[in-house]
């Protein structure tokens, strides 16, 4: 949750985060949203980070890699593999504002 009479952010359960504190998964450290200077987009990865802080894999289908030597779908498919779960053509179509849930965990 945001509350944008203050820029802050919230858990569920009303405690405030701090994006200083939550950890960054190593797939961010190649996404070129990682540090961004969107507001929009620094609240939908701190609360995505936050989400999956104590999950075994980080799985974020908003990805952009921050190299064109790397491949998204490659990268998303082995992390798909990795957490166990079935990734679909959908899930590794490229973000869009059309996209209603591109984020998966």
């Amino acid at each position: 949750m945001f509350d944008e009479s203050k820029g802050r952010i919230f858990n569920d359960d009303g405690t405030r985060i701090n994006p200083d504190l939550i950890p960054t998964p190593d797939l961010c450290t190649t996404c070129a949203q990682n540090d961004s200077h969107d507001p929009e987009k620094n609240i939908l990865c701190n609360l995505s980070k936050a989400d999956a802080q104590g999950e075994d894999v980080f799985l974020c289908f908003s990805y952009q890699p921050n190299s064109p030597s790397i491949e998204r779908k490659a990268v998303l498919r082995k992390l798909c593999e990795q957490a166990g779960v079935e990734c679909t053509e959908n899930d590794l179509a490229e973000p869009s504002e059309d996209n209603a849930d591109p984020i998966r965990f």
